[in-house]
């Protein structure tokens, strides 16, 4: 594998941390910290660049909290200057590098390759009836608090030789609050899960044969016909896993017949002919239209389209005509109030368009 050096002058150009702060702004333009670094960009820039060509720059104290769904995990933020406009700065330069490295068949974190990629990928995986009879699906005990930064940073050493840029990230992967683990939060986190994990997957790709393999973030799924090859598979993954990236499976990891229950991954329940929405996923949706009938209209108009369309647009992925039909077109309160805010924006609610094109 080749080893990339002279980076840092990449990442610490002017050019690039001007990039990386409109990349990382995106979508935060309303808050505090973004608006103050907008009002003098160069003087902020500038600033962030001597602190890292100095290399007096130190990543910050996170701000931690605890958030409930889907499941309860500590989530550690930290400023955008100057930490989150440098992880995107990182990011600029070596994402390219990284991507190149990792199998085709990741999906979190990487341009391009989404959650509904996966979710095509395993369709098509599953077109194969006779080599897919059986799953094995495993998630990673405690993943990011387990994940151990020596060895995170020996594998970050395979790609990168660049002295500076190895003093950065590991800046970022020890900062000071961080004694263990990877933070849930952190731009370069899901990056960071993905090189730990690169080479675990090119391991069952090449040398398992895991030919119908899917990875997102800490969850994957495995597809085989023969039932006894995936517990030896889920066998060898224990064994690696301990020995190599000091990890554990989840106890809940299983192997189970496809056409008996379908997979419950990426957020839906895909089967053989058609795909539901995961039923977590529906309790969430029912759960945010009725927030926002109780919350309207003291809510923003431009949250209640955007949540509502962004609920339709993970519908529209499965087969979940009847989801659309009776939450929303048919729900009257709904669409009154999508209707309202479509207005209060300036266009016509697309719920509104949907309807009269279900319709015709």
């Amino acid at each position: 594998m080749k080893r990339h050096g002279d980076l840092y002058r990449q990442i610490t150009s002017y050019d690039n941390l001007l990039l990386a702060h409109l990349n990382a702004r995106r979508g935060k333009t309303g808050t505090f910290e973004v608006q103050t670094v907008d009002k003098q960009p160069m003087k902020y820039l500038k600033e962030l660049q001597r602190l890292l060509i100095s290399k007096q720059f130190t990543t910050s104290p996170y701000e931690r909290f605890l958030i409930h769904e889907p499941k309860e995990r500590e989530i550690s933020k930290l400023p955008y200057f100057p930490d989150r406009i440098v992880q995107h700065a990182v990011m600029n330069i070596m994402g390219p590098l990284w991507d190149k490295a990792f199998i085709s068949d990741v999906y979190s974190a990487i341009p391009g390759r989404g959650i509904h990629a996966g979710l095509t990928r395993l369709r098509h995986f599953l077109a194969n009836k006779h080599g897919t009879r059986y799953c094995l699906q495993f998630d990673i005990s405690k993943f990011y608090p387990f994940v151990d930064q020596d060895i995170l940073m020996k594998l970050v050493e395979r790609k990168i030789k660049c002295p500076d840029t190895l003093w950065l990230l590991q800046n970022i992967i020890r900062s000071p609050e961080s004694d263990k683990g990877i933070p849930i939060g952190n731009y370069l986190s899901q990056y960071f899960a993905n090189i730990y994990l690169n080479w675990f997957d090119h391991w069952l790709k090449e040398t398992l044969k895991a030919r119908y393999y899917i990875r997102y973030a800490d969850d994957g799924v495995i597809l085989d016909g023969n039932k006894r090859r995936l517990n030896a598979i889920h066998k060898a993954i224990a064994a690696y896993f301990k020995n190599n990236l000091e990890l554990s499976l989840n106890p809940k990891t299983q192997i189970y017949p496809v056409d008996v229950r379908g997979i419950d991954f990426l957020g839906y329940r895909t089967f053989r002919e058609y795909t539901l929405l995961r039923k977590r996923s529906v309790r969430s949706f029912k759960d945010t239209l009725a927030a926002i009938k109780a919350q309207w209209p003291d809510v923003e108009p431009q949250h209640v389209v955007s949540t509502i369309m962004a609920r339709v647009g993970w519908i529209n992925h499965c087969n979940g005509h009847n989801l659309t039909e009776k939450y929303l077109l048919r729900d009257q309160t709904i669409m009154r109030i999508m209707d309202e805010a479509s207005e209060a924006l300036g266009f016509r609610s697309p719920l509104r368009q949907l309807l009269e094109g279900a319709k015709s």
